[in-house]
Protein backbone atom coordinates (compact mmCIF):
# COMPACT_ATOMS: atom_id res chain seq x y z
CA UNK A 1 0.00 0.00 0.00
CA UNK A 2 1.54 3.19 -1.64
CA UNK A 3 1.29 6.14 0.58
CA UNK A 4 2.03 9.13 -1.79
CA UNK A 5 -0.19 7.04 -4.81
CA UNK A 6 -3.80 7.58 -4.97
CA UNK A 7 -6.12 4.90 -5.73
CA UNK A 8 -9.85 3.94 -5.50
CA UNK A 9 -8.72 0.10 -3.96
CA UNK A 10 -7.11 2.52 -0.87
CA UNK A 11 -10.81 3.92 -0.39
CA UNK A 12 -12.55 1.94 2.70
CA UNK A 13 -15.74 2.38 0.56
CA UNK A 14 -14.58 0.20 -2.14
CA UNK A 15 -14.73 -2.58 -0.13
CA UNK A 16 -18.54 -2.27 0.33
CA UNK A 17 -18.93 -1.89 -3.01
CA UNK A 18 -17.41 -5.29 -3.93
CA UNK A 19 -19.79 -6.73 -0.94
CA UNK A 20 -22.79 -4.91 -3.07
CA UNK A 21 -21.87 -6.41 -6.10
CA UNK A 22 -20.88 -10.03 -4.25
CA UNK A 23 -24.17 -10.35 -2.62
CA UNK A 24 -26.35 -8.19 -3.85
CA UNK A 25 -29.70 -9.11 -2.35
CA UNK A 26 -28.43 -9.84 0.98
CA UNK A 27 -29.93 -7.40 3.72
CA UNK A 28 -27.54 -5.00 4.77
CA UNK A 29 -29.15 -3.45 7.64
CA UNK A 30 -32.76 -3.90 9.43
CA UNK A 31 -34.01 -0.75 11.35
CA UNK A 32 -37.18 -1.33 13.58
CA UNK A 33 -38.45 1.73 15.38
CA UNK A 34 -41.90 2.09 16.89
CA UNK A 35 -43.69 -0.74 15.20
CA UNK A 36 -41.90 0.44 11.65
CA UNK A 37 -39.62 -2.00 10.01
CA UNK A 38 -37.05 -1.06 7.40
CA UNK A 39 -34.38 -3.05 5.49
CA UNK A 40 -32.00 -2.55 3.01
CA UNK A 41 -30.24 -5.06 0.79
CA UNK A 42 -26.28 -4.34 -0.08
CA UNK A 43 -27.08 -4.04 -3.56
CA UNK A 44 -29.67 -1.34 -2.19
CA UNK A 45 -27.70 1.00 0.27
CA UNK A 46 -24.69 0.81 -2.43
CA UNK A 47 -27.06 2.47 -4.89
CA UNK A 48 -28.45 5.14 -2.83
CA UNK A 49 -25.01 5.88 -1.42
CA UNK A 50 -23.87 6.23 -4.74
CA UNK A 51 -26.61 8.46 -6.04
CA UNK A 52 -26.57 10.99 -3.00
CA UNK A 53 -22.80 11.04 -3.78
CA UNK A 54 -23.29 12.10 -7.36
CA UNK A 55 -25.51 14.69 -5.72
CA UNK A 56 -23.58 16.02 -3.19
CA UNK A 57 -21.16 16.34 -6.05
CA UNK A 58 -22.97 18.44 -8.09
CA UNK A 59 -23.85 20.84 -5.06
CA UNK A 60 -19.99 21.00 -4.94
CA UNK A 61 -18.54 18.76 -2.46
CA UNK A 62 -15.17 18.13 -3.33
CA UNK A 63 -12.21 15.77 -1.89
CA UNK A 64 -11.60 16.54 1.84
CA UNK A 65 -14.41 18.77 2.64
CA UNK A 66 -15.59 18.21 6.18
CA UNK A 67 -19.36 16.86 6.32
CA UNK A 68 -21.03 16.89 9.47
CA UNK A 69 -23.54 14.21 9.84
CA UNK A 70 -26.29 14.56 12.69
CA UNK A 71 -28.59 11.36 11.66
CA UNK A 72 -29.17 8.71 15.01
CA UNK A 73 -28.61 4.69 13.68
CA UNK A 74 -30.47 4.37 10.50
CA UNK A 75 -30.73 3.73 6.93
CA UNK A 76 -30.43 7.09 6.14
CA UNK A 77 -27.45 7.20 8.38
CA UNK A 78 -25.15 4.69 6.48
CA UNK A 79 -26.47 5.88 3.23
CA UNK A 80 -24.83 9.29 3.69
CA UNK A 81 -21.45 8.37 5.77
CA UNK A 82 -21.00 5.51 2.58
CA UNK A 83 -21.80 8.98 0.23
CA UNK A 84 -19.64 11.13 2.09
CA UNK A 85 -16.54 8.56 2.46
CA UNK A 86 -16.53 7.54 -1.42
CA UNK A 87 -15.75 11.15 -2.89
CA UNK A 88 -13.18 11.36 -0.58
CA UNK A 89 -14.89 13.51 1.78
CA UNK A 90 -14.40 13.87 5.55
CA UNK A 91 -17.62 12.50 8.13
CA UNK A 92 -17.63 14.47 11.26
CA UNK A 93 -20.06 12.36 13.04
CA UNK A 94 -21.27 13.98 16.45
CA UNK A 95 -22.55 11.19 19.10
CA UNK A 96 -26.24 11.93 20.15
CA UNK A 97 -25.25 11.46 23.92
CA UNK A 98 -23.32 15.08 23.81
CA UNK A 99 -25.20 18.17 24.88
CA UNK A 100 -26.30 20.12 22.79
CA UNK A 101 -23.70 23.26 23.10
CA UNK A 102 -20.82 20.72 22.70
CA UNK A 103 -22.83 19.40 19.93
CA UNK A 104 -22.91 23.27 18.38
CA UNK A 105 -19.01 23.64 19.46
CA UNK A 106 -17.65 20.83 17.65
CA UNK A 107 -19.68 21.63 14.69
CA UNK A 108 -18.32 24.80 14.08
CA UNK A 109 -14.81 23.82 15.08
CA UNK A 110 -14.99 21.31 12.06
CA UNK A 111 -15.03 24.41 9.43
CA UNK A 112 -17.89 21.89 7.76
CA UNK A 113 -18.36 22.40 4.00
CA UNK A 114 -22.03 20.65 4.40
CA UNK A 115 -24.22 19.93 7.41
CA UNK A 116 -26.70 16.17 6.93
CA UNK A 117 -29.13 15.80 9.54
CA UNK A 118 -32.37 15.36 11.02
CA UNK A 119 -34.80 18.36 11.58
CA UNK A 120 -33.99 19.30 14.93
CA UNK A 121 -30.40 19.20 14.12
CA UNK A 122 -30.81 22.07 11.65
CA UNK A 123 -32.57 23.69 14.94
CA UNK A 124 -29.54 23.67 16.61
CA UNK A 125 -27.42 24.68 13.57
CA UNK A 126 -29.76 28.14 12.65
CA UNK A 127 -28.47 29.07 16.32
CA UNK A 128 -25.24 29.66 14.97
CA UNK A 129 -24.08 32.08 12.72
CA UNK A 130 -21.20 30.11 11.31
CA UNK A 131 -23.38 26.78 11.05
CA UNK A 132 -26.48 29.15 9.17
CA UNK A 133 -23.66 30.33 6.25
CA UNK A 134 -23.12 26.36 5.27
CA UNK A 135 -24.53 26.44 1.62
CA UNK A 136 -25.04 22.70 1.79
CA UNK A 137 -27.45 21.62 4.19
CA UNK A 138 -29.35 18.72 3.85
CA UNK A 139 -32.31 17.51 6.17
CA UNK A 140 -33.98 13.63 5.61
CA UNK A 141 -37.08 15.36 8.10
CA UNK A 142 -39.57 17.29 7.31
CA UNK A 143 -38.58 20.45 5.25
CA UNK A 144 -40.74 23.61 5.02
CA UNK A 145 -39.16 25.79 2.15
CA UNK A 146 -35.80 26.58 2.36
CA UNK A 147 -35.90 26.46 6.16
CA UNK A 148 -34.06 24.95 8.36
CA UNK A 149 -32.19 23.03 5.37
CA UNK A 150 -31.91 24.09 1.38
CA UNK A 151 -31.63 20.15 0.51
CA UNK A 152 -33.87 16.97 1.48
CA UNK A 153 -32.07 13.79 1.16
CA UNK A 154 -35.46 12.24 -0.46
CA UNK A 155 -34.48 14.63 -3.32
CA UNK A 156 -30.61 13.40 -3.42
CA UNK A 157 -31.35 9.79 -3.70
CA UNK A 158 -33.58 10.54 -7.00
CA UNK A 159 -30.77 11.57 -8.83
CA UNK A 160 -28.47 9.13 -11.49
CA UNK A 161 -25.75 7.19 -9.83
CA UNK A 162 -22.94 7.90 -11.60
CA UNK A 163 -20.21 8.72 -8.83
CA UNK A 164 -16.98 6.68 -8.94
CA UNK A 165 -15.03 5.79 -5.68
CA UNK A 166 -12.67 8.65 -5.15
CA UNK A 167 -9.10 7.35 -5.64
CA UNK A 168 -7.04 8.43 -1.90
CA UNK A 169 -3.98 7.75 -0.30
CA UNK A 170 -4.02 5.84 2.68
CA UNK A 171 -3.40 8.76 4.98
CA UNK A 172 -6.05 10.72 3.84
CA UNK A 173 -9.17 11.25 6.69
CA UNK A 174 -11.97 9.35 5.77
CA UNK A 175 -13.77 10.06 9.58
CA UNK A 176 -13.62 12.00 12.54
CA UNK A 177 -14.70 11.56 16.06
CA UNK A 178 -14.72 13.14 19.11
CA UNK A 179 -13.70 11.75 21.77
CA UNK A 180 -13.78 14.64 24.93
CA UNK A 181 -13.73 18.75 24.38
CA UNK A 182 -15.84 19.62 27.52
CA UNK A 183 -13.41 22.45 28.45
CA UNK A 184 -10.16 23.03 25.90
CA UNK A 185 -9.80 22.27 22.31
CA UNK A 186 -12.27 19.35 21.01
CA UNK A 187 -10.61 16.46 20.61
CA UNK A 188 -11.53 15.11 17.17
CA UNK A 189 -9.66 11.43 16.36
CA UNK A 190 -8.53 11.36 12.79
CA UNK A 191 -9.70 8.25 11.30
CA UNK A 192 -7.41 7.53 7.87
CA UNK A 193 -8.97 5.46 5.09
CA UNK A 194 -5.66 3.39 6.37
CA UNK A 195 -7.02 3.09 10.05
CA UNK A 196 -10.34 2.28 9.18
CA UNK A 197 -9.14 -0.43 6.53
CA UNK A 198 -6.72 -1.94 9.43
CA UNK A 199 -9.59 -1.84 12.15
CA UNK A 200 -11.20 -3.82 9.62
CA UNK A 201 -8.52 -6.65 9.25
CA UNK A 202 -7.88 -6.50 13.17
CA UNK A 203 -11.48 -7.35 14.45
CA UNK A 204 -11.73 -10.21 11.35
CA UNK A 205 -9.07 -11.36 12.88
CA UNK A 206 -10.24 -11.31 16.27
CA UNK A 207 -13.71 -11.64 16.26
CA UNK A 208 -14.71 -13.38 13.00
CA UNK A 209 -17.92 -14.10 11.74
CA UNK A 210 -19.73 -17.33 10.28
CA UNK A 211 -21.04 -16.86 6.76
CA UNK A 212 -24.92 -17.11 7.95
CA UNK A 213 -24.17 -14.67 11.05
CA UNK A 214 -26.30 -12.07 11.56
CA UNK A 215 -25.22 -9.31 14.24
CA UNK A 216 -26.61 -6.43 16.55
CA UNK A 217 -24.32 -4.04 16.82
CA UNK A 218 -25.22 -1.29 18.97
CA UNK A 219 -21.74 1.24 18.19
CA UNK A 220 -21.72 2.81 14.62
CA UNK A 221 -18.45 2.06 13.82
CA UNK A 222 -18.88 -2.01 14.35
CA UNK A 223 -22.12 -1.33 11.63
CA UNK A 224 -19.66 -0.03 9.03
CA UNK A 225 -17.69 -2.83 9.96
CA UNK A 226 -20.40 -5.30 9.66
CA UNK A 227 -20.95 -3.59 6.00
CA UNK A 228 -17.97 -4.38 4.76
CA UNK A 229 -17.47 -7.64 6.14
CA UNK A 230 -20.83 -8.64 4.52
CA UNK A 231 -22.62 -9.22 7.98
CA UNK A 232 -26.29 -8.53 8.18
CA UNK A 233 -26.98 -6.25 11.00
CA UNK A 234 -30.03 -5.36 12.96
CA UNK A 235 -29.67 -2.55 14.78
CA UNK A 236 -30.84 -2.55 18.38
CA UNK A 237 -34.15 -0.55 19.22
CA UNK A 238 -33.60 1.51 21.50
CA UNK A 239 -32.92 5.47 22.46
CA UNK A 240 -29.16 5.88 21.97
CA UNK A 241 -29.23 9.15 24.33
CA UNK A 242 -30.35 6.98 27.16
CA UNK A 243 -28.89 3.51 27.44
CA UNK A 244 -29.90 2.56 30.77
CA UNK A 245 -33.55 2.80 29.69
CA UNK A 246 -32.86 0.03 26.87
CA UNK A 247 -36.40 -2.25 27.02
CA UNK A 248 -34.36 -5.80 26.87
CA UNK A 249 -38.14 -7.32 25.95
CA UNK A 250 -37.99 -5.40 22.97
CA UNK A 251 -34.26 -6.36 22.37
CA UNK A 252 -35.00 -10.09 22.51
CA UNK A 253 -38.19 -9.78 20.65
CA UNK A 254 -35.78 -8.76 17.39
CA UNK A 255 -32.86 -11.19 18.18
CA UNK A 256 -36.12 -14.12 18.02
CA UNK A 257 -37.57 -12.31 14.82
CA UNK A 258 -34.28 -11.93 12.84
CA UNK A 259 -32.24 -14.76 14.55
CA UNK A 260 -29.56 -12.93 15.38
CA UNK A 261 -26.45 -14.58 16.41
CA UNK A 262 -23.88 -12.24 17.68
CA UNK A 263 -24.31 -8.99 19.10
CA UNK A 264 -21.78 -6.20 20.03
CA UNK A 265 -22.94 -3.77 23.06
CA UNK A 266 -22.48 -2.00 26.14
CA UNK A 267 -23.26 -3.70 29.80
CA UNK A 268 -26.56 -2.08 30.45
CA UNK A 269 -28.14 -3.52 27.11
CA UNK A 270 -26.71 -6.95 28.04
CA UNK A 271 -28.25 -6.32 31.82
CA UNK A 272 -31.62 -5.25 30.57
CA UNK A 273 -31.40 -8.84 27.72
CA UNK A 274 -30.91 -11.18 30.68
CA UNK A 275 -33.69 -10.12 32.87
CA UNK A 276 -36.07 -10.60 29.77
CA UNK A 277 -34.45 -13.95 29.06
CA UNK A 278 -34.82 -14.97 32.57
CA UNK A 279 -39.11 -14.46 32.52
CA UNK A 280 -38.98 -15.34 28.97
CA UNK A 281 -41.77 -18.05 27.86
CA UNK A 282 -40.11 -21.40 27.46
CA UNK A 283 -40.70 -21.16 23.81
CA UNK A 284 -38.61 -18.17 23.45
CA UNK A 285 -35.65 -19.44 25.38
CA UNK A 286 -35.78 -22.52 23.17
CA UNK A 287 -35.71 -19.74 19.91
CA UNK A 288 -32.29 -17.74 21.31
CA UNK A 289 -29.69 -18.37 19.24
CA UNK A 290 -27.33 -15.58 20.96
CA UNK A 291 -23.54 -17.47 19.97
CA UNK A 292 -21.61 -14.25 20.77
CA UNK A 293 -22.05 -11.34 23.12
CA UNK A 294 -19.12 -9.25 22.86
CA UNK A 295 -18.93 -6.20 25.37
CA UNK A 296 -16.96 -3.21 26.01
CA UNK A 297 -16.65 0.70 25.96
CA UNK A 298 -17.31 0.75 29.73
CA UNK A 299 -16.60 -1.38 32.81
CA UNK A 300 -18.06 -4.55 33.34
CA UNK A 301 -17.88 -6.29 36.92
CA UNK A 302 -17.17 -9.61 37.91
CA UNK A 303 -20.70 -10.62 39.14
CA UNK A 304 -22.44 -9.30 35.28
CA UNK A 305 -20.06 -11.81 33.87
CA UNK A 306 -21.31 -14.30 36.25
CA UNK A 307 -25.15 -13.55 35.27
CA UNK A 308 -24.70 -13.38 31.67
CA UNK A 309 -22.46 -16.51 31.46
CA UNK A 310 -25.41 -18.41 33.37
CA UNK A 311 -28.18 -17.30 31.38
CA UNK A 312 -27.05 -16.51 28.23
CA UNK A 313 -27.57 -20.44 26.41
CA UNK A 314 -28.32 -22.01 23.14
CA UNK A 315 -29.57 -24.94 22.01
CA UNK A 316 -26.19 -25.55 20.63
CA UNK A 317 -24.05 -24.72 24.65
CA UNK A 318 -23.70 -21.20 26.36
CA UNK A 319 -23.12 -18.22 24.07
CA UNK A 320 -19.49 -17.10 24.41
CA UNK A 321 -19.50 -14.22 26.10
CA UNK A 322 -16.37 -11.79 25.27
CA UNK A 323 -15.14 -8.20 27.03
CA UNK A 324 -13.46 -6.55 24.75
CA UNK A 325 -10.67 -3.54 25.54
CA UNK A 326 -10.09 -0.69 23.51
CA UNK A 327 -10.97 3.14 23.05
CA UNK A 328 -11.93 6.01 20.09
CA UNK A 329 -8.37 6.09 19.14
CA UNK A 330 -7.24 2.49 19.09
CA UNK A 331 -9.80 -0.64 18.86
CA UNK A 332 -9.58 -3.07 19.67
CA UNK A 333 -6.52 -3.35 22.06
CA UNK A 334 -7.02 -6.97 23.73
CA UNK A 335 -10.09 -9.17 24.88
CA UNK A 336 -10.98 -11.58 27.25
CA UNK A 337 -13.26 -14.40 27.43
CA UNK A 338 -15.70 -14.06 30.70
CA UNK A 339 -14.72 -17.37 31.93
CA UNK A 340 -11.33 -16.94 31.58
CA UNK A 341 -11.81 -13.17 33.53
CA UNK A 342 -14.15 -14.68 36.24
CA UNK A 343 -11.39 -17.91 37.25
CA UNK A 344 -8.85 -14.63 37.64
CA UNK A 345 -11.04 -11.98 39.41
CA UNK A 346 -10.17 -13.86 43.15
CA UNK A 347 -6.80 -12.57 42.86
CA UNK A 348 -7.79 -9.01 43.32
CA UNK A 349 -5.20 -7.52 41.11
CA UNK A 350 -7.13 -5.46 39.40
CA UNK A 351 -9.48 -6.34 35.86
CA UNK A 352 -7.33 -8.49 33.54
CA UNK A 353 -8.20 -7.35 29.37
CA UNK A 354 -6.36 -10.42 28.34
CA UNK A 355 -3.61 -10.52 25.19
CA UNK A 356 -3.36 -7.44 23.38
CA UNK A 357 -4.49 -8.16 19.33
CA UNK A 358 -2.39 -9.68 16.66
CA UNK A 359 -2.16 -6.23 14.87
CA UNK A 360 -1.23 -3.94 17.80
CA UNK A 361 2.14 -2.80 19.92
CA UNK A 362 2.39 -2.97 23.59
CA UNK A 363 4.51 -1.20 26.19
CA UNK A 364 4.22 0.43 29.65
CA UNK A 365 5.27 3.65 30.40
CA UNK A 366 5.81 5.38 33.85
CA UNK A 367 2.56 7.03 35.15
CA UNK A 368 2.90 10.74 34.42
CA UNK A 369 0.15 13.37 34.54
CA UNK A 370 -0.04 15.53 31.34
CA UNK A 371 2.63 15.35 28.65
CA UNK A 372 5.94 13.26 28.85
CA UNK A 373 8.94 15.22 27.77
CA UNK A 374 11.08 12.51 25.88
CA UNK A 375 13.14 12.76 22.89
CA UNK A 376 12.68 9.85 20.68
CA UNK A 377 15.63 7.76 20.80
CA UNK A 378 15.00 7.17 24.64
CA UNK A 379 11.48 6.44 24.58
CA UNK A 380 12.44 2.56 25.33
CA UNK A 381 14.51 3.62 28.21
CA UNK A 382 10.88 4.50 29.84
CA UNK A 383 9.43 0.60 29.05
CA UNK A 384 8.29 -1.06 32.53
CA UNK A 385 8.79 -4.48 33.23
CA UNK A 386 6.39 -7.23 33.34
CA UNK A 387 4.33 -6.59 36.74
CA UNK A 388 5.25 -2.97 37.78
CA UNK A 389 1.88 -0.57 36.94
CA UNK A 390 2.52 2.38 34.35
CA UNK A 391 0.22 3.75 31.59
CA UNK A 392 -0.48 1.43 28.57
CA UNK A 393 0.85 2.80 25.22
CA UNK A 394 -0.33 1.32 21.84
CA UNK A 395 1.04 0.93 18.10
CA UNK A 396 -0.45 -0.05 15.17
CA UNK A 397 -2.43 0.74 11.65
CA UNK A 398 -5.47 1.37 13.55
CA UNK A 399 -4.33 3.55 15.88
CA UNK A 400 -4.97 7.42 15.53
CA UNK A 401 -2.09 9.07 14.63
CA UNK A 402 -3.37 12.23 15.52
CA UNK A 403 -6.60 14.52 16.24
CA UNK A 404 -7.91 17.16 14.47
CA UNK A 405 -7.16 20.84 14.59
CA UNK A 406 -5.34 20.26 18.35
CA UNK A 407 -1.59 20.37 18.41
CA UNK A 408 -1.90 19.99 22.25
CA UNK A 409 -3.71 16.83 22.26
CA UNK A 410 -1.65 15.25 19.83
CA UNK A 411 1.36 16.32 21.56
CA UNK A 412 -0.16 15.45 25.25
CA UNK A 413 -1.33 12.03 24.04
CA UNK A 414 1.36 10.65 21.29
CA UNK A 415 4.94 9.27 21.48
CA UNK A 416 7.26 9.20 18.62
CA UNK A 417 10.26 6.13 19.03
CA UNK A 418 13.37 6.98 16.87
CA UNK A 419 12.16 4.71 14.18
CA UNK A 420 9.06 7.42 13.78
CA UNK A 421 6.16 4.60 15.03
CA UNK A 422 3.83 7.10 16.90
CA UNK A 423 2.27 5.40 19.99
CA UNK A 424 -0.85 6.46 21.77
CA UNK A 425 -1.34 7.47 25.17
CA UNK A 426 -4.01 4.91 26.68
CA UNK A 427 -4.89 7.29 29.60
CA UNK A 428 -5.35 3.69 31.45
CA UNK A 429 -2.87 2.28 34.33
CA UNK A 430 -1.93 -1.76 34.55
CA UNK A 431 0.54 -3.58 33.71
CA UNK A 432 1.57 -6.95 32.03
CA UNK A 433 1.20 -10.27 34.25
CA UNK A 434 3.82 -12.90 33.19
CA UNK A 435 1.39 -14.60 30.71
CA UNK A 436 1.71 -11.09 28.37
CA UNK A 437 -1.99 -10.30 29.67
CA UNK A 438 -2.89 -6.64 30.72
CA UNK A 439 -4.38 -5.61 34.36
CA UNK A 440 -6.21 -2.82 34.62
CA UNK A 441 -5.80 -0.85 37.58
CA UNK A 442 -7.06 2.71 36.87
CA UNK A 443 -6.79 6.25 34.93
CA UNK A 444 -3.85 7.97 34.80
CA UNK A 445 -6.06 11.76 35.66
CA UNK A 446 -7.74 9.30 38.96
CA UNK A 447 -4.45 8.34 40.53
CA UNK A 448 -4.26 8.91 44.07
CA UNK A 449 -0.98 10.05 45.41
CA UNK A 450 -0.83 9.44 49.36
CA UNK A 451 2.30 9.60 50.67
CA UNK A 452 4.28 9.86 47.80
CA UNK A 453 2.99 6.31 46.92
CA UNK A 454 0.49 6.06 43.70
CA UNK A 455 -2.70 4.40 44.75
CA UNK A 456 -5.11 2.61 42.00
CA UNK A 457 -8.88 3.76 41.69
CA UNK A 458 -9.59 0.26 40.38
CA UNK A 459 -7.57 -2.29 42.30
CA UNK A 460 -9.11 -0.24 45.12
CA UNK A 461 -13.04 -0.21 44.15
CA UNK A 462 -12.44 -3.91 42.90
CA UNK A 463 -11.40 -5.03 46.42
CA UNK A 464 -13.49 -2.68 48.70
CA UNK A 465 -17.01 -4.13 46.31
CA UNK A 466 -15.83 -8.02 47.37
CA UNK A 467 -16.74 -6.79 50.97
CA UNK A 468 -20.38 -6.75 51.39
CA UNK A 469 -22.98 -8.20 48.66
CA UNK A 470 -24.98 -5.00 49.55
CA UNK A 471 -22.76 -2.80 47.93
CA UNK A 472 -24.33 -1.48 44.33
CA UNK A 473 -21.32 1.27 42.87
CA UNK A 474 -17.81 1.65 44.52
CA UNK A 475 -15.65 5.20 43.89
CA UNK A 476 -11.92 5.57 45.23
CA UNK A 477 -11.95 9.10 45.30
CA UNK A 478 -8.66 11.46 45.92
CA UNK A 479 -9.42 14.23 47.63
CA UNK A 480 -6.92 17.47 48.95
CA UNK A 481 -5.30 16.67 51.97
CA UNK A 482 -2.42 18.94 54.30
CA UNK A 483 -0.44 15.78 55.24
CA UNK A 484 -1.40 12.94 53.19
CA UNK A 485 -1.29 15.09 50.16
CA UNK A 486 -4.21 13.00 48.96
CA UNK A 487 -6.73 10.86 51.20
CA UNK A 488 -8.41 8.17 49.78
CA UNK A 489 -12.15 8.41 50.45
CA UNK A 490 -13.87 5.12 48.95
CA UNK A 491 -17.59 6.21 48.51
CA UNK A 492 -19.78 3.45 48.05
CA UNK A 493 -23.53 3.44 46.87
CA UNK A 494 -25.91 0.94 48.39
CA UNK A 495 -29.63 0.36 48.48
CA UNK A 496 -31.50 3.33 50.27
CA UNK A 497 -33.13 0.26 52.24
CA UNK A 498 -30.05 -0.54 53.39
CA UNK A 499 -28.42 3.03 54.13
CA UNK A 500 -29.55 2.03 57.73
CA UNK A 501 -26.30 -0.46 58.11
CA UNK A 502 -23.80 1.86 56.82
CA UNK A 503 -21.63 1.12 59.78
CA UNK A 504 -21.56 -2.32 59.65
CA UNK A 505 -20.82 -1.83 55.93
CA UNK A 506 -18.25 0.92 56.21
CA UNK A 507 -16.49 -1.52 58.53
CA UNK A 508 -16.43 -4.35 56.10
CA UNK A 509 -15.08 -2.19 53.33
CA UNK A 510 -12.13 -0.95 56.09
CA UNK A 511 -10.96 -4.54 57.07
CA UNK A 512 -10.99 -5.59 53.61
CA UNK A 513 -8.64 -2.81 52.05
CA UNK A 514 -6.86 -3.47 55.37
CA UNK A 515 -6.08 -7.22 54.30
CA UNK A 516 -5.11 -6.42 50.67
CA UNK A 517 -2.72 -3.44 52.18
CA UNK A 518 -4.94 -0.96 50.14
CA UNK A 519 -5.29 2.31 52.20
CA UNK A 520 -8.15 4.15 53.47
CA UNK A 521 -8.99 7.10 54.88
CA UNK A 522 -12.44 7.34 55.11
CA UNK A 523 -15.30 5.26 53.76
CA UNK A 524 -18.65 6.87 52.93
CA UNK A 525 -22.14 5.03 52.56
CA UNK A 526 -24.93 6.93 50.29
CA UNK A 527 -28.43 5.47 49.19
CA UNK A 528 -27.96 7.59 45.94
CA UNK A 529 -26.58 6.32 42.52
CA UNK A 530 -23.35 7.23 42.02
CA UNK A 531 -23.30 9.85 38.75
CA UNK A 532 -22.24 7.97 35.63
CA UNK A 533 -21.13 8.55 31.95
CA UNK A 534 -24.16 9.71 29.49
CA UNK A 535 -22.83 7.28 27.01
CA UNK A 536 -22.65 3.87 28.21
CA UNK A 537 -24.22 4.44 31.70
CA UNK A 538 -21.42 2.48 33.14
CA UNK A 539 -18.16 5.04 33.64
CA UNK A 540 -18.24 6.35 37.17
CA UNK A 541 -18.26 10.42 36.66
CA UNK A 542 -15.49 10.99 39.47
CA UNK A 543 -15.79 14.87 39.60
CA UNK A 544 -19.50 14.56 39.90
CA UNK A 545 -19.12 11.94 42.82
CA UNK A 546 -17.04 14.16 45.03
CA UNK A 547 -20.19 16.55 45.32
CA UNK A 548 -21.61 13.56 47.36
CA UNK A 549 -18.73 13.31 50.18
CA UNK A 550 -19.33 15.12 53.15
CA UNK A 551 -17.88 18.42 53.98
CA UNK A 552 -15.46 17.80 56.97
CA UNK A 553 -12.54 18.72 58.68
CA UNK A 554 -9.69 16.49 58.83
CA UNK A 555 -8.58 14.41 61.85
CA UNK A 556 -4.93 15.54 62.85
CA UNK A 557 -3.82 11.79 61.77
CA UNK A 558 -6.18 9.90 60.20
Amino acid sequence: MSDSKSTADQNVASLIAGVASRDPDKPALVFEMRGRSETISFAALWLDATTVATSLQRLGLRPGDRVIVMIPMSIDLYVCLLAVIKLGAVVVFVDPWMGARQIARFSEFAEPTAFIGIGKSHLLRWSSRKLREIKISITNGFRVGPFFARYSLEKLKQGAPDSEVTAVTPDQTALITFTGGASGTPKGANRTHRFLLSQHLALKHEFPYKPDDVDMPMFPVFALNNLVTGITSVVPEMDFRNVAEVDGGRILGQMIHHNVSTCTASPPLLDSLVDALQYAPAEVKARFRLRRALTGGAPVSDDQLVRWSSNFRTQAGPTEVIVAYGSTEAEPVGHIGAAERIELASMGRGYCTGHPVKLIQTGIVPITKGPIDVVSEHLRDLWLAPGQIGELIVAGDHVCRDYYKNKNATQENKLVDERGTVWHRMGDTGYFDEEGRFWLVGRVHSTIIRRGRQVHPQLVEQIAKSACADIVQVAAIGCPHGELGEAVIVLVAVEPSRVEISAEIESSVRNRLMEMSQPCDQVVVTGAKLPVDPRHNSKIDYERAKKLLPKQRWPERP
